[in-house]
């Protein structure tokens, strides 16, 4: 098994812009995923990785809302709630083990400047990134994607691809087989026609599906900043990579977990995975 970073970027600086009914009053990563909220579950998965620290990316709109989660999930937090409630003592969660801080993101509105937010932050060499809107109710991307992910690589988690998933998700094509597989290119939420398109060029076997979890080197840390300081609109961190993929490798981690997307109107039914 791989080594595994100890530090963990979670990404959470949307606006939830797809579900506006209700995300100007309640940031998405908080709406409940099995009766928790969806940040929870991201942080456990990051705490059963075996990370140590964790940094929270969060939009300045919704930092009232932050103080009270940072009091929340602050250690011992669980422990002082059942006591006032009067409930009996349980298990000390596993984020009780993890530093977790919360910072405002500065700077652009986009993907890239969050992780180069929580990259700053941390000040640490390899590490994981996880989108706080994509939840595993398992806590097993992380691992998964790190058990699998070559030595010294950047890498991503991806899912089977379907024709369905291709417009709400980056399509990655990708060169090799079985563990060996590498991001060759990518096409960002295909349209059915293109996605139909891409699937009769390509095959299915060689598709896959994004997934919110990559690992992040320093070498591509360095890149992404790069590209953030020599564009005048900030490209999206899916398309960075596939650039960045056509002179370096990017390993393609497949997982067949469900991952449940906060943003989409109907992902409080998505709750088993598969």
């Amino acid at each position: 098994m791989n080594e595994r970073p100890t530090a963990v970027v979670i990404a959470a600086g949307g606006l939830g812009t797809r579900v506006a009914g209700w995300s100007p009053f309640l940031p998405k990563e908080l709406r409940p995923v099995q009766g928790r909220p969806g940040l929870l579950h991201v942080l456990e998965e990051a705490a059963t990785l075996g990370a140590d620290r964790a940094v929270v990316v969060h939009h300045p709109y919704y930092a009232p809302l932050i103080d009270w989660t940072r009091q929340v999930l602050a250690p011992g937090a669980q422990a002082r709630y059942r006591q006032l409630a009067h409930q009996p003592a349980g298990h000390h969660p596993l984020t009780d083990r993890m530093q977790v801080d919360f910072i405002a993101q500065h700077g652009r509105y986009a993907d890239i400047t969050s992780a180069l937010n929580g990259a700053e932050h941390l000040n640490t060499g390899d590490l994981c990134l996880a989108f706080a809107d994509n939840v595993d109710p398992s806590h097993t991307a992380l691992s998964v994607l790190m058990a699998t992910a070559p030595r010294g690589t950047p890498a991503v988690l991806a899912g089977p691809f379907t024709l369905q998933g291709a417009s709400s998700h980056g399509v990655i094509i990708c060169a090799g087989t079985g563990q060996d597989r590498t991001m060759a290119a990518l096409v960002e939420k295909p349209d059915p026609a293109h996605a139909a398109q891409l699937a009769a060029e390509h095959g299915p076997d060689r598709l896959r599906l994004l997934q919110g979890r990559a690992r992040l080197t320093p070498e591509l840390l360095r890149y992404l900043t790069a590209s953030v300081r020599n564009t005048a609109s900030e490209p999206k961190l899916s398309l960075a990579l596939a650039d960045y993929a056509r002179h370096h490798a990017v390993g393609v981690v497949t997982s067949t977990k469900t991952m449940i997307d906060l943003g989409i109107p109907d992902a409080v039914a998505l709750t088993r995975s598969e």
